[in-house]
């Protein structure tokens, strides 16, 4: 059996409620040139034994590859995935989201037509899955077709969209791809700039093909502290430049973004810490800066101003 073109790497942890319409929605459109490789993040729940049960009853079954690993977290899951996918191409799901019709189809064409380095997807977001075909379709790019790395990068840090299930890589381009281990929150952004500066062509598929699930339980809403510190370390070694090769158009879009996250987290603190303080100043000088830059909104231009202050205010007192 030649191997699969295209491997999704699917990692899950006690995902029992969301897993089985994720699976049917991969089953029906899945293709012998697809590897489905599930990673089980050490769950305590049933969500290994669904799994099982559904690929011993998939007419699929070649295409799956179960694997299980103790709790590690989502980028060990995903980098695991990473090592065991067999295919040329490599794209990634969260467990709690949906593949929508044609995804399969469209991305395979796209490879076998373009051949590109990096293929981008639009999406929509859902609540509830009767809620898809009235959610509006959502994209990183104005336009379909090629466009350089470079500009789709620039996109990219503008929309602040680093969501890994939006995009498939050739394996080729970047073949020690992997995510920072022991990051759970905003790995994605943290990896994602070394993939768009290996690549030279990219491929933007203007299709809604992958259904977002908002939900309390995502992990987007289960920010602690040790994600906090992690996002401000990776913010220091960003302004100290990591990736020498991003535009800095593309440096200064990301150190607002993160800025406007750790104020807006900061504003939650009872009282600033000195580690709040020296962030505060740098913050501050970021914003006064380039916060009137193009690609960021004023929505988001004026809270991260009205956070300074706010904080500002707290460390006169």
């Amino acid at each position: 059996m030649p191997p699969p073109l295209l491997s999704l790497v699917v990692p899950f942890f006690n995902a029992e409620t969301w897993l089985l319409p994720l699976l049917q929605s991969i089953d029906q459109q899945l293709t012998p040139e697809v590897q489905l490789v599930l990673v089980a993040d050490g769950p305590t729940d049933g969500s290994v034994a669904l799994v099982q049960g559904f690929m011993e009853h998939s007419g699929h079954r070649p295409c799956y590859l179960l694997l299980q690993q103790a709790n590690a977290g989502v980028s060990v899951a995903r980098n695991q995935g990473i090592r065991h996918a067999a295919g040329s191409y490599i794209g990634f799901v969260d467990a709690d989201d949906l593949l929508l019709p044609g995804y399969i189809d469209q991305v395979l064409q796209a490879i076998r037509s373009e051949q590109p380095d990096l293929i981008e997807l639009g999406y929509r977001r859902f609540h509830q899955p009767e809620q898809l075909q009235s959610s509006k379709a959502r994209y990183l790019h104005r336009w379909a077709g090629e466009l350089p790395a470079g500009q789709a990068l620039l996109d990219v840090a503008s929309r602040n969209q680093w969501f890994p299930w939006l995009r498939i890589y050739r394996r080729q381009v970047m073949p020690d791809f992997q995510f920072p281990p022991a990051v759970g929150y905003c790995e994605d952004m943290m990896a994602l700039p070394a993939l768009y500066l290996a690549c030279q062509r990219v491929y933007h598929l203007r299709l809604p093909l992958y259904g977002y699930r908002v939900h309390p339980a995502s992990l987007s809403f289960q920010v602690n502290q040790r994600h906090k510190l992690q996002l401000a370390h990776f913010f220091s070694q960003l302004q100290a430049g990591l990736y020498p090769d991003l535009p800095e158009r593309a440096r200064r879009l990301m150190l607002l973004h993160l800025a406007y996250w750790l104020y807006r987290w900061q504003l939650q603190q009872p009282a600033p810490d000195a580690q709040t303080a020296a962030m505060a100043s740098q913050l501050q000088q970021l914003a006064r800066r380039f916060c009137w830059g193009r690609g960021f909104s004023w929505r988001k231009k004026w809270q991260l101003w009205h956070s300074v202050a706010v904080i500002q205010r707290r460390f006169q007192r």
